[in-house]
């Protein structure tokens, strides 16, 4: 009994030394827990064999211990397995954000790419249109240097430095942000681009100066910038202009030697002025380096052009005196080759013709039938009225509208382009503006009479309204409405899918700038305004079209292009889904 005590009282020990649990406290809620369990049916078993040996307190002890380390053990293991999975844990989300930054990388990679590709197309089909830009005409002339060749070989006429000297503030602050796109977009002249940023950056710190209400003296010569004396501007430019990078290179180490030394004799404050401006005459030297290269290209371009125009007006010249050396001279044979009768002196005339006769004798007007004469203004109407009629005949009412008024004004261009749009005639399900029929969807378009408008050019050119020539896509809809009560026999009425709108500016002034168009609030809300406007000589012109959100999708046939003076903007509507 005391060795069983006694062995009951170390398990207690050892339980609430290794383990920290005892009866009274322990997760598993057990208040037998420290009570050795005694498999008594095995050990009958054993004794009725004759196997039974019961064990000693020292090998209950050492077994206690033995299994005590065995639980240490498997703990110790079950948290170096922790740690085991935190650390793979911690390494599989490392491994995961690194790969999530590499595709997040060459996404913005991607993305910025993309972004410069578009802006490198659309400079360089702004220059295919004829639409350049200033800093368009910089890039290609920094081709032209390169060895590109245009269609039109012209550059700037001086050296882009320049550009920057009639420019506001807000007009030089936007083009420091395309050309830092350039900087991004053509890697082969960078060294070109930073130092037009650089010169650009140099305006604006004098333009600012300039708003400020500082002096503008420092910004007559070519925009030295601030921080020059105003006395002091011309002497620099005229001591650092026309060097060469590297003479200006010279130039600021030996005045950075000599401030440097501290020679009393030595205007220290001028020096330091000059020493400031160098970096801003180096980047000009650099633009002007590539200008002249364009330069040189350009004019012999122009000169080989010039000679194959002279050539071509002398071989037009020579053919077709070949071709009238080949008619017949209509003169006889007897003839001695003038071109004209010999004309009789004045005298014999005048003896024939009453006195001062040197026009016809003007007859009263009482000896006229008054029904046979015709009044100017009146005849001009009556002109325009049938030239009115002739075009609604042929062309619709896009045809009338586009061609009123203007009288005195050389439409022949305008006339060209019309006819030349009407010659292509209609696709199938195509109409003329304003011509769909009686009962159709045609009170939802049409031309709109616009409010006399006051233009600031009206003192230098006579508005006028642009012709132009429309069309609407008309057809079914065969939704699930249209299939459940019509058929082929009986088809539900057209409506409008689309429109073609052709605007004719062939004598626009300034053709770099493009027409623009926007919408308007229209009388109805089923209806809205397509307005567009362009530059001198021409007024707004504005049509009425059904209110339906547009596809601006290239795919689904949407146009918008201005080209060799016609406007051209084709569109399609969304579908309508019905839904019950």
């Amino acid at each position: 009994m005391a060795q069983q005590v006694s062995v009951k009282k170390v398990r207690k020990e050892i339980f609430e030394k290794e383990l920290g649990y005892k009866d009274e406290s322990n997760p598993f809620g057990d208040q037998k827990l420290t009570e050795k369990f005694t498999w008594k049916k095995k050990n009958e078993y054993l004794q009725a064999a004759g196997l039974y040996r019961p064990s000693s307190k020292d090998q209950d002890v050492s077994k206690m211990e033995s299994k005590v380390r065995e639980i240490h053990q498997v703990k110790k293991r079950r948290d170096e397995r922790e740690v085991e999975r935190s650390l793979l844990e911690a390494q599989r989300q490392d491994h995961d954000k690194e790969m999530h930054d590499e595709e997040y990388g060459e996404w913005l990679t991607k993305e910025e790419k993309f972004h410069l590709d578009n802006a490198k197309a659309r400079t360089q089909l702004r220059i295919e249109q004829g639409r350049e830009r200033p800093l368009d005409l910089v890039a290609k002339s920094l081709g032209i240097a390169g060895g590109e060749e245009f269609e039109e070989m012209t550059i700037l006429d001086k050296p882009p430095h320049q550009l920057f000297v009639n420019l506001t503030l807000d007009e030089a602050e936007e083009v420091m942000d395309e050309i830092s796109t350039f900087c991004r977009i053509d890697k082969d002249h960078l060294d070109f681009w930073k130092a037009m940023r650089f010169i650009c950056n140099d305006a604006i710190i004098a333009k600012q100066s300039e708003k400020a209400g500082r002096s503008k003296a420092g910004s007559a010569i070519s925009g030295l910038g601030a921080g020059v004396a105003e006395g002091v501007v011309g002497d620099i430019h005229e001591m650092l202009s026309g060097q060469t990078k590297r003479q200006l290179g010279d130039m600021l180490v030996e005045i950075k030697g000599s401030i440097g030394k501290g020679s009393k004799d030595m205007d220290t404050q001028f020096f330091e002025a000059v020493a400031s401006k160098i970096p801003l005459y180096v980047a000009r030297a650099e633009v002007e380096h590539w200008h002249l290269r364009a330069k040189v290209k350009s004019d012999s371009w122009l000169k080989k052009k010039e000679a194959e125009d002279e050539a071509a007006i002398v071989e037009s010249a020579a053919a077709k005196a070949k071709e009238w050396a080949d008619l017949p001279s209509g003169m006889p044979d007897d003839a001695d080759g003038g071109f004209s009768p010999d004309l009789e002196p004045l005298d014999d005339l005048e003896e024939e013709l009453p006195t001062g006769a040197c026009s016809p004798v003007l007859e009263p007007l009482s000896k006229y039938n008054l029904e046979d004469l015709l009044d100017p203004d009146e005849d001009l109407r009556v002109l325009k009225q049938v030239r009115q009629t002739i075009l609604e005949a042929f062309g619709g009412s896009a045809a009338s509208a586009s061609g009123s008024g203007d009288a005195g004004v050389d439409r022949s261009s305008d006339e060209a382009l019309f006819r030349a749009e009407m010659a292509k005639g209609m696709v199938s399900g195509e109409v003329a503006f304003n011509a769909m029929g009686k009962g159709s969807a045609d009170e939802f378009h049409g031309e709109i009479t616009l409010d006399r408008k006051h233009y600031e050019w009206e003192d230098k050119y006579k508005p006028r309204k642009p012709r132009f020539f429309n069309r609407v896509k008309t057809g079914f809809e065969w939704n699930k409405y249209n299939q459940t009560h019509y058929d082929h026999d009986t088809p539900p009425p057209k409506i409008v899918q689309g429109y073609k709108f052709n605007i004719f500016y062939p004598d626009l002034i300034d053709k770099a700038k493009a027409p623009v168009y926007h919408l308007e609030k229209s009388d109805t809300g089923e209806t809205c305004m397509l307005r567009f406007s362009a530059g001198p000589p021409y007024e707004d012109v504005a049509f009425k079209i059904i209110n339906r959100e547009w596809n601006l999708s290239h795919k689904w046939g949407f146009r918008c292009v201005f080209d060799r003076g016609v406007l051209q903007l084709y569109f399609n509507v969304k579908r309508w889904r019905y839904r019950r």
